[in-house]
C-alpha cells in the first residue's frame, strides 16, 4: 500500500509536468514561429517481490530445474525529458515589407545587450532610431544591416539581399541577411522572447546565405506561425487530465486500504 502511494505520487508529478507543457503550447498558439514542446516519460526502478510478507509465486518452466525469476514490482514514472519540436509552422501573408519568413531550415541571429548572440525564427523586424534592422524587442540583427535615412522602400530578397530605393530613387543594396543552422537544434536553450541560446548539445552555429548549404529561403511579407496544433494540444491536455485523475484515484484507494488496515481490531 505504501508503494501504491509513492507510485501514485510519482504519476501525479509526471502528469503535472505534462499538463504544464500542454498549457504552455496552448498559450503560445498565436506566437509567431513558436516551437511546441513535448514530454517523454520513463518508468522508474523495479525490484523483486521477494520481500517478507509479500508472497510471490515463482513458476518453474517445463524442463527447467529451477524456478524463474521473481516477478518485478515497478516504482512509478518520471518525466525523462522535455523536447522541442523544430518542424516549421505554416506561413501567413501580412503584406508588411519588414516581415520575412524562413521557408526551410535556419535561424536569424541577433545580438543581446550583453554582447552574446541569440537565435530566432521570428522574422517580424522593425527599424531602430539609428536605422538598424532589429527585432520587435529592439535586438539588432547580426550581421548588422543599416537602412540610410530618406529611403523610400525596402525589399528583402529570397537569397537574403536587402535592397532599398534611396532618396535619389535608385536601387541600392545595403546588406545581406544570413541564416544559421545547428547540428542538433533540439539542444538549443530557450531564453524567452522567441530567442534560443546555443549549448554544447546543440553544437556551434554554421552560417549560410539563404538557399545555400541546406538553409531555407526567405519570403518577404510573410510570417511563420506556431507549429502547435490546437486539436492535438487539446487532446493531449484532456489525456493528461484523465491520467492525473486516475493517479489521484490510486492514492485515494491506497489511503482507504491503509486506513482499514490501521483500524483492524482483534
Amino acid at each position: 500500500m505504501l508503494r501504491a502511494l509513492s507510485t501514485g505520487a510519482a504519476g501525479l508529478a509526471a502528469q503535472q509536468i505534462c499538463l504544464d507543457t500542454c498549457a504552455n503550447n496552448l498559450a503560445n498558439i498565436n506566437t509567431q514561429a513558436y516551437k511546441k514542446q513535448g514530454v517523454s516519460f520513463a518508468d522508474l526502478l523495479y525490484q523483486e517481490m521477494g520481500r517478507e510478507g509479500i508472497p510471490a509465486e515463482r513458476q518453474t518452466a517445463p524442463g527447467a530445474n529451477t524456478p524463474g525469476p521473481t516477478p518485478p514490482e515497478g516504482g512509478g514514472v518520471r518525466a525523462a525529458a522535455i523536447s522541442r519540436d523544430f518542424r516549421p509552422g505554416s506561413l501567413i501573408r501580412t503584406g508588411r515589407p519588414l516581415d520575412v519568413a524562413i521557408q526551410g531550415k535556419g535561424f536569424f541571429r541577433v545580438q543581446l545587450p550583453g554582447g552574446e548572440y541569440a537565435y530566432t525564427r521570428n522574422g517580424r523586424f522593425t527599424v531602430s532610431s539609428d536605422g538598424r534592422l532589429s527585432t520587435e524587442q529592439g535586438y539588432p540583427l547580426e550581421p548588422e544591416i543599416i537602412l540610410p535615412p530618406g529611403y523610400q522602400s525596402v525589399t528583402l530578397h529570397s537569397d537574403g539581399r536587402v535592397t532599398i530605393i534611396n532618396s535619389d530613387r535608385q536601387q541600392e543594396e545595403v546588406g545581406r541577411l544570413t541564416l544559421y543552422s545547428f547540428t542538433n537544434p533540439a539542444g538549443l536553450a530557450a531564453r524567452g522572447e522567441n530567442l534560443y541560446l546555443p549549448t554544447a548539445a546543440s553544437g556551434e552555429a554554421a552560417e549560410y546565405y539563404p538557399g545555400t548549404g541546406g538553409a531555407g529561403t526567405l519570403i518577404q511579407g510573410c510570417l511563420e506561425t506556431s507549429n502547435a496544433d490546437l486539436a492535438i494540444e487539446l487532446t493531449g491536455l484532456i489525456e493528461a487530465q484523465r491520467a492525473y485523475q486516475l493517479n489521484l484515484r490510486v492514492i485515494s484507494s491506497a489511503d482507504e486500504i491503509w486506513s482499514m488496515a490501521n483500524n483492524l481490531r482483534k
